[in-house]
């Protein structure tokens, strides 16, 4: 963290016009409270399996895990896509929320869709493929999160993919890292 006059920055820091707010601030020389560099840790992308195949429907299964416990992984994303953009325009671009819900991407990579409940018996829906809710299984162990998405891709989404997987905690992310190939046929 950086230091500013003695006190590392821990907190948020808001400025409007002569007013200024701090919070969280404390003497850099202070010890960092237990655990706290397992919190502010990035989780760790594992496996996807299969790691390549072909098809137009597939269970992806993906492992991440984060020093804290698998419990402080807040986010799960999956891209699968010729290529990584900016915007995931054109991907079949997926969110999962490991407590509570799954969703896609709109098409042109500016929103999410809106999600569904994991477990329930309705489907995540994209233009480039959809999520069956009922079919997601989330597993905890330790410090290590499985997510298993049951996908299946749009008929007009063919060919090549390659697949992308990021993970984030409550203050550190992953970074995408590619994990696999895919042929939608």
């Amino acid at each position: 963290m950086e230091s500013y006059r003695g006190f590392r920055r821990a907190g948020i820091l808001v400025s409007v016009g002569a007013v200024v707010l701090t919070c969280g601030c404390r003497q850099a020389s202070e010890q960092p409270e237990a655990g706290s560099q397992a919190i502010e840790a990035a989780p760790q992308i594992g496996e996807v399996s299969p790691m390549s195949g072909a098809g137009r429907s597939q269970a992806f299964r993906v492992v991440a895990s984060h020093p804290a416990g698998a419990t402080a992984i807040v986010d799960l994303q999956v891209l699968i896509d010729e290529k990584m953009s900016a915007t995931g325009s054109g991907a079949c671009w997926i969110n999962v929320n490991p407590l509570k819900s799954v969703a896609v991407r709109k098409e042109d990579g500016l929103d999410w869709l809106p999600s569904v409940r994991i477990g329930s018996a309705d489907t995540a829906v994209g233009g480039k493929c959809s999520i069956d809710a009922g079919g997601v299984k989330v597993e905890t162990k330790g410090t290590e999160l499985t997510v298993t998405l049951p996908v299946t891709f749009a008929a007009a989404f063919q060919g090549a993919k390659k697949i992308w997987v990021i993970a984030s905690g409550a203050r550190n992310h992953s970074g995408w890292q590619e994990r696999g190939t895919w042929t939608v046929n």
